[in-house]
């Protein structure tokens, strides 16, 4: 039976079930969708029902740890559950322990079904869907792509319950770092020099917090003589401390081990360069962001002769160049004179303010040397992560998130975006003890 037989049957069913066709195009394929799913919802449903699904002879051994006795053949129970193609019914092999209580369908478990009635499939779908739009919107969608409903509340579910097993997943190669044990087998790129970028953003849970953000990237051949960047992304609530693993696991993944160099880029903050600087290597090259720097250089600048004054523009034109130049033992002299020939004593305070910032950055502000060697020495590439990671799903207007999560849409969002959806989705995130 060929493609072109196939088709004819289902325009026979078609006309044989009262269904008309005009010759609008939008029409035709909206309906014979709707045929050709209920077809394939059918199929599904007989290919099912082939064979004993998840049979395991009369007994198995009880999956509760504590047990040590049997679980007991009852029955094969049927489940109806919401797929791609539409609403499928399969019968499966349940069991019981009359010992602890406890029950299990096989087949279920090797599916990789939960608790939802929803197939893997549309689970997955509406869990993309729900990582970059609110739940109601995602659900709206979702129907409209797939002709399946979910209600907006279990999309939330399967969401959060995904998202629980990404976030578990991001800190277990966190944990790797207290033994400083690198995953050769998660290893996806060897590139020459590794950038590792690092922001934060408030997000409004619980209460405000920092979500802290690290981007690593690093250019690669594209295949036509020219060069691509590549970007893997960590967002985690966590103290500075803590968060020093997460960034340590990511830039391994992204070739930490065999990087010849590793430039860390940061907006000055102390706890970058003290927590964060020491996992990556003490070949690490720390560049405190341009832009930053030059904040407090605007912030200064005002504060001695006004906002949006010439003669403001013209003192900051002539810092920038001195830090552009690398003249920074000359730009602190100069502002150390300018302190002493000020008497207003909130104009003192900016100089001041201005020299310890910038004498705690240290050789992390030589912008001449950085220059020379092709280094970035702007941090957009993380801040452009803080809203396109963060922001954009996280801080709508009226948006306020429970801790946990808040984390788990977070961790589903980089899994995707550091293209590791379907390695997470092969870890069965929908069954019980998956986190």
């Amino acid at each position: 039976m060929d493609l072109t037989t196939i088709a004819k049957d289902v325009l026979a069913l078609m006309a044989a079930e009262g269904i008309s066709l005009s010759d609008n195009l939008s029409e035709i394929e909206l309906t014979i969708r709707e045929a050709v799913m209920r077809i394939g919802a059918k199929a599904v449903e007989l290919r099912l029902a082939e064979g004993p699904l998840g049979y395991e002879g009369s007994s198995r051994a009880c999956d509760n740890p504590d047990c040590g006795h049997d679980q007991k053949f009852v029955e094969h129970r049927s489940r109806t559950l919401s797929t791609l193609m539409g609403q499928v019914t399969f019968e499966r092999a349940y069991y019981h322990c009359k010992q602890c209580g406890s029950s299990c369908c096989p087949y279920d478990q090797r599916a990789g079904l939960g608790s939802e009635h929803a197939s893997v499939g549309l689970a997955k779908a509406a869990t993309l869907l729900a990582a970059f739009d609110p739940f109601i919107p995602a659900a709206t969608i979702l129907q409209e792509l797939t002709g399946q409903r979910l209600g907006d509340r279990t999309v939330h579910r399967v969401a959060r319950k995904v998202g629980k097993v990404a976030s578990e997943r991001e800190r277990q190669s966190a944990l790797a770092m207290a033994t400083w044990s690198v995953p050769i087998q998660g290893i996806e790129a060897r590139p020459h020099r590794l950038y590792v970028a690092v922001d934060g953003v408030m997000v409004h849970r619980d209460q405000w917090n920092e979500a802290k953000c690290v981007t690593c990237y690093w250019e690669e051949p594209d295949g036509k003589g020219g060069v691509r960047r590549q970007a893997r992304y960590a967002v985690r609530f966590e103290s500075a401390g803590e968060f020093k693993a997460f960034v340590w696991s990511l830039a391994v993944q992204c070739g930490l081990e065999s990087a010849v160099e590793v430039v860390l880029l940061g907006d000055g903050a102390a706890w970058i360069w003290e927590q964060v600087a020491g996992v990556l290597g003490e070949r690490t090259i720390c560049i405190t962001d341009w832009y930053h720097v030059m904040e407090h250089v605007w912030a200064c600048g005002k504060a001695l002769h006004g906002a949006e004054t010439p003669q403001t523009t013209a003192w900051v034109k002539e810092r920038e160049t001195q830090l552009w130049d690398g003249q920074y033992q000359t730009l602190l002299e100069h502002l150390e004179q300018e302190r002493r020939q000020t008497r207003s004593g909130p104009k003192r305070q900016a100089l001041e303010e201005l020299s310890t910032y910038l004498k705690n950055q240290q050789g992390r502000i030589a912008y001449d040397r950085f220059r020379a060697a092709d280094y970035d020495i702007g941090s957009g590439r993380v801040e452009s992560a803080c809203k396109h990671v963060v922001a954009n799903r996280m801080k709508r207007s009226g948006m306020i998130w429970s801790n946990e999560g808040a984390q788990h849409l977070l961790s589903l969002r980089t899994a995707y975006l550091n293209g590791a959806w379907d390695r997470l989705w092969a870890e069965h995130p929908l069954r019980e003890n998956a986190a």
